[in-house]
């Protein structure tokens, strides 16, 4: 289920919603556990058919997937120094 869909995101610009159950990707059935693997077969730009229920309607929709939002920062002093590495 989608827990939440980004405002401008490649999901809502094609009607997805939150609370919408995904159930295939590209007809490969997705799961909590392998949708990270699935979009990690697609580059940024590529178009993928997302089959998803709402309540009891099956949806069907052509997304074209955005970039990954960067997830992880390293910080670093002032002077330049930062974590020491090993």
């Amino acid at each position: 289920m989608l827990a939440a869909v980004h405002e401008n995101s490649a999901a809502q610009k094609t009607g997805l919603s939150a609370g919408d159950v995904l159930v295939a990707i590209d007809g490969v059935r997705v799961t909590g556990s392998n949708l990270d693997t699935l979009l990690a077969h697609y580059l940024p730009g590529a178009k993928v058919e997302v089959h998803a229920f709402r309540r009891d309607e099956l949806r069907v929709a052509q997304v074209k997937l955005d970039p990954a939002e960067v997830s992880r920062y390293v910080l670093s002093t002032a002077d330049g120094s930062g974590p020491s590495k090993q």
